[in-house]
């Protein structure tokens, strides 16, 4: 190797300012070290595979994820253009490069980050190109760096070409998806031939796809499959359905924790393959289904005593949308053996130690006469163990991928091999357990947000301003909250009402009916918008939550909205949860409502005004409660000069949301009296029918934008009613008629 520090000089004598040669080695080691360690911090987010909806958090990796490509740039063009030839520099190069291939593992959190990371590896591509020049014209004759040089080239060459690769792929139309189309046309015809009736506790009677359908797809690329073709295909080895790869994990000898738990994360992955249509404009044969149905009712949602326990159904709508996210994100899905894996962890891990003491510390070495001592070499070896320690890391999350899992399976049941001999066979050898990867994918949290909190929120907009409104403004009483935890009891509630009604869903006039409060309070579910009833009974919900709560001095850390729970026990909570979130969606994520999202904002903008001049001279809970109070007494006045039934109906249309509210909320009163126990039940169960009835949407592309931000608690509703067959809402007022008991 010839000496660095020579070529770094290039015969000069040595200046203090940072435009100097000094100052730029000094500035190209600060830049080495700050790229290696930012693409080792989105590396490592990448790997956990969490999807958050903190959008600070979001914005500050983008932004590392973006400026990273023109940090590891602006270093190799130090490196390129200056004397810095040597191999040390040359090293520093490669590494850079193969962990920014890394990082491409950093998750995406909308579609338009998918659209610019290929841009990204467009230039990333030029980067490979311009560093082999930089190797092929490196000075030194260090044998342990020229092999890490190499070493870190070839890989990053090679990890690249697998983005390319899926990227590639992702652009193509997914043929399988006409494939599965076209198998659940005959689905039922399949399901017949068994001669067995549907049992949605062992699949019995569900031919579900798991796996093989490409061996379908192969065979007629072209042209629509005819019912007798995919009969005859559907028997072939190759095509495994749900129903057998249950009965194959019954005969595992696995406690049943464990069963149960292999078996929801497959039968995830096949509704992965059917929820898939939705995005393609295809309308699902089993829409209106009873076997669907049941499916659902009396599969997903039921009351085992296992660790697995009642929320089976929310746990394989997770682990479904998280098969749709990388899906659409990600395509991570081109797997290569563990072997693969394990030899280009121990490879890198090979090199890291030779070049470390024997490049860095053995004879070989020449350090640099100029700059700061032994700073180079502290670089080199900072450098190489983070990509040997990425390296690593990634091997190991491998051996927890999802897909690899659900590959793995279909092997074993398309073979008839039981779990341990495969295990043994070389894929997934270090799993004791047949329980599928523990991978959280999302956050236990939802948006919530009080009207009557924050209608006087003025926002600043400063962001907006500063980028000349290429952000998008916040409008007024926008004020987003900190999303907080869904407790258990409030999904456990949701699904419990679902099975309750069989499959008919309601804009919460079934609660009013089950609890004697029609036709009294009939007006108050038969707003011309949902928008308006959601806003309507938000304020009651917020009100009751607020003149029932008992006071007590707040202590320190106590939330503004957990301040004592009160009275009402778990009701309250479903209660006051799903009337917030409702609220947040009608604020920020109007699209996934039934409404048009213009019309919602539109509503939610006049709310936010009237609020303001209805409570215009309130500061605190008590005042806004005491002007309710007049807003109820003054309409109860006026109703009273109406005739009954239509004068009602016709006030209601004319008011606005607070004066409708304050009315609602003062009928309610009245007829459950003091009995607060039964108030809040009936709220409970008017939110978990309301938040169901808005559910069904065609409007896929918002589920599928919101996947990449954490997800929503709606695109689990949504997707576990695309399984039962509830694809549509009934018109507000009337029940859709049930199609299984």
């Amino acid at each position: 190797m010839e000496d660095d520090g020579k070529a770094a000089m290039g015969g000069g004598r040595i200046f203090e300012n940072l435009g100097t040669v000094e100052g730029r080695l000094l500035r190209l080691e600060v830049v080495v070290l700050l790229s290696a360690l930012v693409l080792a911090a989105l590396v490592l987010y990448g790997s956990t595979r969490r999807r958050s909806s903190d959008r600070l958090l979001r914005g500050v990796m983008w932004m590392a994820y973006s400026l990273s490509y023109v940090v590891v740039t602006y270093a190799v063009g130090i490196i390129q253009d200056g004397p810095f030839h040597g191999e040390t520099f040359v090293l520093w190069a490669t590494a850079l490069l193969l962990i920014q291939a890394s990082a491409y593992a950093a998750p995406v959190h909308s579609r338009r980050d998918v659209d610019q990371r290929k841009k990204l590896l467009l230039q990333h591509v030029l980067q490979t190109g311009l560093v082999l020049w930089l190797v092929l014209n490196a000075t030194g004759t260090n044998a342990s760096y020229r092999a890490a040089i190499w070493a870190f080239w070839s890989l990053n060459v090679l990890k690249t070409a697998a983005k390319i690769g899926e990227m590639v792929k992702a652009s193509l139309p997914d043929r399988s998806v006409k494939v599965v189309a076209e198998y659940m046309d005959v689905e039922e015809s399949l399901a017949a031939s068994d001669q067995r009736p549907a049992d949605p506790k062992t699949m019995a009677g569900y031919r579900y796809l798991f796996h093989g359908e490409e061996t379908m797809e192969l065979s007629h690329e072209y042209g629509r499959l005819s019912r007798e073709e995919v009969l005859m295909q559907s028997a072939c080895k190759s095509v495994v359905t749900i129903d057998t790869v249950y009965r194959w994990v019954d005969e595992q000898g696995y406690s049943d924790v464990e069963k149960d738990m292999a078996k929801d994360f497959c039968l995830a992955f096949a509704l992965f393959k059917l929820l898939k249509r939705r995005f393609y404009g295809y309308v699902p044969a089993e829409a209106g289904s009873a076997k669907a149905l049941n499916l659902v009712l009396n599969g997903l949602i039921h009351h085992r005593d296992v660790a697995t326990g009642p929320d089976a159904a929310f746990r394989v709508v997770e682990a479904e949308l998280s098969f749709l996210y990388d899906f659409f994100y990600t395509r991570n899905i081109v797997l290569v053996g563990v072997r693969t894996y394990i030899f280009i962890a121990v490879v890198v891990l090979a090199l890291t130690i030779w070049t470390t003491f024997f490049g860095t510390l053995g004879p070989d070495y020449r350090r640099l006469k100029i700059g700061v001592k032994d700073l180079d070499r502290s670089v080199t070896v900072v450098v190489i163990v983070i990509t040997a320690a990425l390296e690593m890391c990634q091997a190991l999350a491998a051996f927890s991928n999802n897909w690899r899992y659900t590959k793995t399976v279909y092997r074993c049941v398309r073979d008839g091999r039981p779990w341990h001999k495969k295990r043994r066979g070389g894929h997934l050898w270090w799993k004791e357990s047949i329980t599928p990867p523990e991978t959280r994918y999302w956050e236990d949290k939802i948006g919530e947000y009080v009207l009557l909190k924050r209608y006087s929120h003025r926002p600043l907009n400063l962001k907006s301003w500063m980028t000349l409104f290429l952000v998008e403004p916040r409008r007024q009483g926008q004020k987003r909250e900190r999303r907080k935890e869904l407790p258990v009891q409030v999904r456990r509630a949701v699904l419990m009402s679902f099975k309750a009604s069989e499959g008919r869903l309601s804009n919460g006039d079934s609660t009013l009916r089950r609890h004697g409060l029609l036709p009294r309070l009939e007006f108050a579910c038969k707003f011309a918008k949902v928008t308006d009833q959601i806003l309507v009974w938000h304020v009651v919900t917020t009100r009751c939550d607020w003149s029932s709560r008992p006071r007590r001095p707040r202590r320190r850390g106590d939330d503004d909205d957990d301040h004592n729970n009160g009275g009402g026990g778990d009701n309250r909570v479903v209660a006051t949860k799903l009337s917030n979130y409702c609220a947040y969606l009608v604020a920020f994520v109007p699209e996934m409502l039934p409404d048009p999202s213009n019309n919602a904002e539109q509503i939610f903008d006049t709310a936010v005004r009237q609020t303001r001049c209805h409570l215009a001279r309130c500061g605190t809970k008590e005042e806004i409660l005491t002007q309710l109070d007049k807003i109820e007494a003054n309409e109860q006045k006026y109703m009273e000069g109406l005739e009954a039934g239509v004068g009602a109906e016709e006030r209601a249309g004319s008011s606005t949301i607070v004066e409708r509210a304050a009315l609602l909320g003062g009928q309610l009163g009245a007829a459950v009296g003091r009995d607060e126990q039964r108030l809040w039940r009936v709220l409970a169960e008017f939110w978990a029918e309301l938040v169901l009835f808005l559910a069904p949407s065609d409007n896929v592309d918002a589920h599928a934008e919101m996947l990449g931000a954490g997800g929503e608690f709606m695109t689990q509703l949504w997707a576990l009613l695309a399984h039962a067959g509830v694809l549509e809402r009934p018109a507000a007022g009337t029940a859709a008629p049930a199609t299984a008991t």
